[in-house]
């Protein structure tokens, strides 16, 4: 017979409804913005900036002379031509080219109120365009802007950040492959920059090295059992966020990003308590799976700002699943050896498994109050 103690209905509850809100719940939430531009047939470039309010609320105040702005007339009202988008400039073939913006939009959306800014520009014949943001990371280092450029219904995709505030895109018709490689490359980039992702790999990795057995935690006896430990828990983590990475892609179930980041931290809390005060003890595929259904959900906001066609989609979906793959398992390669050559020393289950993972417990435990509060304290 089965004993239900209350610790483990209360844990297998928390797991059920988590897995439930995925199936029931777009937009711009802190932090991300992006920039959409359209190549026509007549060689003009149509676009539109996409960011929060909060974001661009906090810009305008902190570029305040620039935009000369009143405090006492609304918002959007008081922004008007190039001073909309103060701090980005553009040019063709290396040459500067001036913009034109037109009436600023605000609309509301699950995550709460975005603003679009549409602009246009001729690129006079140039090959390749560069868009630079300058004044802007400066207010927020972390921020991250995701360019796409449209032509003939192909996308390219770029990044524009505090380590590389400018990015120059060709103007010539991409090939799939070259798709296929920058997206692969920006799901790899992405695992590694989400820290919150690697913690949560970590939280799961740390007892995989051990078994349990007689109300403890053990060695695992072989390197062959342990990998199989870690395998199973790679192979769940990967098949669940595959499944919401598409659904969310492809706008069959979409999720706002403040839940889905804030849940995104407590499913670190739960499994970095779990090593400490273990409930699923000898299954935690099934914990990576749970949760991993979550995570996929973070991962489509990348793709979901895009507003790809559906050619490009599918080869963005595939090769950034990819990437994610691949930084995954670059995780994986580097921690795994380490923590089984470890696993039988005398520190590991003390330090390395229960302080560490308490350590992890915290930090995102300050991740839950700065997403759900949206106070943007944490410094990553």
């Amino acid at each position: 017979m089965t004993n239900h103690t209350p610790k483990k209905t209360l844990w297998t509850f928390v797991l059920y409804i988590i897995i439930l809100s995925a199936t029931t719940l777009h937009a711009h939430q802190p932090g991300t913005s992006s920039l959409i531009l359209k190549l026509s047939e007549g060689g003009l470039v149509s676009g539109e900036y996409h960011v929060s309010e909060v974001d661009y609320q906090t810009l305008s105040f902190q570029l305040e002379d620039r935009f000369k702005r009143t405090h006492d007339t609304p918002f959007v009202a008081n922004l008007h031509g190039a001073e909309a988008l103060a701090w980005m400039s553009l040019a063709s073939d290396g040459n500067p080219v001036t913009f034109a913006t037109t009436e600023i939009k605000r609309v509301q959306t699950e995550d709460g109120p975005d603003i679009i800014v549409p602009f246009s520009f001729d690129p006079a014949g140039g090959k390749e365009i560069t868009v630079t943001f300058s004044s802007f990371f400066e207010f927020d280092p972390r921020h991250k802007v995701v360019g796409s450029l449209e032509r003939e219904g192909d996308t390219k995709v770029g990044l524009i950040s505090l380590d590389d505030s400018s990015w120059t895109v060709g103007l010539e018709t991409p090939s799939a492959l070259n798709q296929f490689l920058i997206f692969t490359w920006e799901g790899v980039w992405h695992i590694w920059i989400g820290i919150d992702h690697i913690l949560f790999l970590i939280a799961l990795l740390l007892p995989a090295v051990l078994k349990f057995t007689e109300g403890k935690y053990r060695p695992v006896d072989s390197f062959r059992e342990g990998f199989f430990n870690v395998l199973k828990v790679v192979t769940a983590f990967t098949i669940a966020h595959s499944v919401t990475l598409s659904l969310a892609a492809l706008q069959i179930v979409t999720l706002p990003s403040k839940w889905v980041e804030s849940v995104i931290a407590l499913s670190v809390v739960l499994a970095a308590l779990n090593n400490i005060f273990p409930i699923v003890k000898d299954r935690a595929w099934m914990v990576a799976f749970g949760f991993g259904l979550i995570h996929g959900f973070g991962f489509a906001n990348v793709l979901a700002d895009l507003s790809l066609p559906t050619g490009t989609l599918a080869i963005a979906l595939l090769s950034f699943n990819v990437g994610v793959e691949i930084g995954q398992l670059a995780i994986v390669m580097v921690f795994f050896p380490i923590a089984f050559y470890l696993r039988s020393h005398s520190l590991y289950q003390p330090i390395k498994l229960k302080f560490g993972s308490a350590v992890i417990a915290l930090i995102a435990t300050l991740w839950i109050v700065d997403r759900v509060f949206e106070l943007e304290f944490m410094p990553f």
